[in-house]
């Protein structure tokens, strides 16, 4: 078995490891830039992920015919070109397709989302999926020993391998299609290496070389990152096209106006005095004298110049994207004021942890369509908001306009907020403008905007006596009050109300009867999970189980920690890490038999429930962020273990033909993880909370456990 394990570690480790790392920064590049071109939410990104596992599940399965491939040296070196070739195509079809199919500035919808995400990323997971079986099929033929768990184990370090390539390095000083030439650079160097391996033909050796320089040669003289965003900006001049850790930043230029883009969703433009003033103004008034002021983004567009205005004594300025702020001193002046003190920290964090106290503080941040910016209006936010407050403090938020016209989906909107803050604040005001402005503060609010302007002498374009009418300002504040939904839920970080609820306004834009849609993919996972053995039943619920895990542990880390880009990669990288630890070695302490194997259903079933509790009491409890940092990786590697187990136990415990063995256990662990992806971060976290999420993918490893007992004792 030595000799066995040295062949393969030297011989085939190669290809292997490069699977998994061209896996991993594929993924992550194209699910970068797929939610840039669906203005993405966490649904979108479920809909994503869950299609890429799907489509690698089906290449999985499929893989099992590996035996059937006549030629699988030279199959497995042209695998590794295409592996090389195909992320470039495909990404750029993705801005071609984008600009040719659909107006630009129109919505695309799930359905779009969808077959358009599935028919992008159709060649390269079905390659990859295929792949993985065929390799686990093709090493343990040579040696006539079972390796696939050995196979699994080198493909998740070659993800994380991956995850760190980008995280430190490509994230940082490379473009998208930059990134995408150094990874095919990579995979046909590895290409090269293992047709010497193999002891090929010259010619093949001599293709891989002459293909190299024309391809580098076509990719490098092109700016694919520059006509690809030009696609998508029609009509518009492209001044900044930058990845930052935290997304792609984009800047272009229409007349004087100058528009920032952030995964091309437009975070603001210059020269909109409207939106600025009223951004600042209707909170700032209501203070008698203003000196301390917080402001979480939107700085940029001129609403800095808007608070200056006021003679204050000092200026707060966070941004989320902290890249955003030292693009922002290029096309803004007014933030080089020492009145101004930048800081480079995430938000929520800052906050928390903050001694400043502040007169006003104006959270000019998008709407809660996503789990990340939720965190910003939830009750345990705002209580933290209130410790930061002076004793006449006001804060400033705001949701989308319903002055004219209040669907149910936006009325719930706003009741959710509406109901949370006044948990909070004894004094809530909602101001009608481009937006529904919400004042808060435990001192009495002043709906007179334009004459409190007045009194303090405010020189303004729009927010003053000529433009706003109070008495109709006043009207238009109680009709959306009496339109509000007084029975509304609580919106809280572990049970993200307002994310759900931005998700129902967002997808009754588009007339879908979304009951069908779901009834139809229920019932294609209901019919795949009825042809599965128990063994990879076992497999399908632990996938499922993982993915919700992941989710859990990114939400939980953001609601306690803040958005810290590293960190969380280092949590997904540690998970890969006990992915492969727990497949290569945690075997060898066990026996590989079916009792053990349902005893790991049950312990990931426990371990799954008890996971949002943890968080719960790491919640209730202050601890220093360094340890709490700690603990997060602590979790997040040891909860993979036990998946890496069950993988390596289910791989084993099997006794069919290893192509079929590896076709079925890959695939039903992917479909499981696909299932997980899109039901746990799109509807039951938003929809029930973490603690149900938990509960519910920890039951569906008790109830496999228990089927795989009874299954084996009949």
């Amino acid at each position: 078995m030595n000799e066995v394990n040295n062949k393969f570690r030297y011989i085939y480790i190669l290809p292997v490891l490069a699977l998994g790392f061209s896996d991993m920064i594929t993924q992550i590049l194209l699910l970068r830039e797929t939610i840039s071109i669906f203005y993405g939410n966490e649904l979108v990104i479920g809909i994503i992920l869950a299609n890429w596992m799907l489509i690698t599940g089906a290449g999985s399965w499929l893989g099992k015919f590996s035996d059937r491939i006549k030629q699988k040296d030279l199959f497995l070196v042209f695998a590794l070109i295409f592996l090389a070739i195909l992320p470039i195509i495909i990404i750029f079809l993705l801005s071609v397709l984008k600009s040719v199919l659909f107006p630009t500035g129109s919505m695309l919808s799930i359905i779009h989302v969808l077959y358009i995400s599935f028919i992008i990323l159709l060649p390269f997971c079905l390659l990859s999926g295929f792949l993985l079986t065929f390799l686990s099929y093709f090493i343990s033929e040579r040696y006539s020993s079972n390796l696939i768990s050995k196979v699994y184990s080198w493909e998740a370090i070659g993800h994380i391998l991956g995850g760190l390539f980008f995280s430190f390095i490509l994230v940082y000083y490379f473009k998208t299609f930059q990134s995408l030439i150094i990874l095919m650079v990579i995979d046909l160097a590895v290409s090269f290496i293992t047709s010497i391996n193999l002891k090929m033909k010259g010619w093949i050796k001599y293709f891989i070389i002459a293909l190299t320089p024309i391809l580098l040669l076509l990719t490098i003289r092109v700016d694919l990152d520059t006509v690809s965003k030009k696609l998508i900006f029609k009509d518009q001049e492209l001044v900044l096209n930058e990845n930052t850790p935290y997304g792609n930043l984009v800047i272009t230029k229409s007349g004087e106006q100058l528009n920032f883009f952030e995964n091309n969703s437009l975070l603001f433009t210059t020269r909109n005095n409207i939106e600025n003033e009223e951004d600042v103004h209707y909170a700032m008034v209501q203070h008698p004298d203003p000196q301390d002021v917080l402001l979480v983004s939107g700085g940029i567009s001129g609403t800095v110049g808007e608070i200056l205005k006021y003679n204050v004594n000092k200026i707060d300025y966070i941004e989320i994207n902290p890249r955003l702020v030292e693009i922002g001193k290029n096309y803004n002046k007014e933030l080089e004021n020492e009145k101004i003190n930048i800081i480079k920290q995430d938000a929520r964090l800052f906050i928390k942890y903050n001694p400043n106290r502040y007169d006003v503080i104006l959270l000019n941040l998008s709407e809660p369509t996503t789990a990340q910016i939720n965190r910003f209006y939830t009750i345990e936010f705002f209580r933290e908001l209130k410790k930061i407050l002076n004793e006449r403090g006001v804060v400033s938020l705001s949701l989308m306009s319903t002055v004219n016209y209040v669907s149910e989906e936006a009325r719930q909107v706003n009741s959710v907020l509406f109901n949370t803050l006044k948990q909070i604040f004894k004094h809530i005001l909602i101001v009608p403008g481009k937006k529904n402005y919400y004042l808060v503060s435990d001192h009495e609010l002043n709906i007179n905007i334009s004459r409190l302007i007045k009194e303090k002498g405010i020189d303004n374009v729009y927010v003053n006596q000529y433009y706003i009418n109070d008495r109709l300002l006043e009207y238009r504040s109680k009709y959306i009050l009496e339109n509000l939904d007084n029975n509304a839920k609580i919106n809280k970080d572990f049970t993200p109300v307002s994310y759900y609820q931005q998700l129902r306004y967002w997808l009754s834009y588009f007339k879908i009867n979304y009951w069908i849609v779901g009834g139809i993919v229920l019932i294609l996972f209901l019919i795949l999970i009825s042809r599965l053995n128990i063994y990879n039943f076992g497999l399908f619920t632990g996938g499922f189980a993982a993915s919700s895990i992941e989710v859990i542990l990114l939400i939980g880390f953001q609601v306690l920690y803040g958005y810290v880009y590293h960190a969380i990669g280092i949590i997904i990288t540690l998970f890969m890490a006990g992915l492969a630890f727990g497949a290569l070695f945690m075997h060898r302490l066990f026996p590989v038999n079916i009792k053990n194997y349902t005893r790991i259903q049950f312990g990931i079933g426990v371990y799954t429930i008890l996971l949002p509790f943890i968080l719960l009491f790491l919640k209730s409890v202050t601890l220093h962020p360094v340890l709490l940092k700690v603990i997060f990786y602590f979790v997040a590697f040891n909860i993979a273990i036990l998946f890496g187990m069950l993988f390596s136990f289910a791989s084993k415990v099997q006794k069919t033909g290893i192509s079929i063995v590896a076709g079925e256990a890959y695939s039903a662990d992917l479909f499981g993880a696909a299932l997980g992806a899109l039901l746990i971060s799109a509807l039951i976290i938003p929809l029930l909370g973490l603690v149900n999420a938990a509960i519910i993918a920890g039951s569906l490893c008790f109830v496999s456990g228990i089927v795989t007992l009874i299954r084996r004792k009949t």
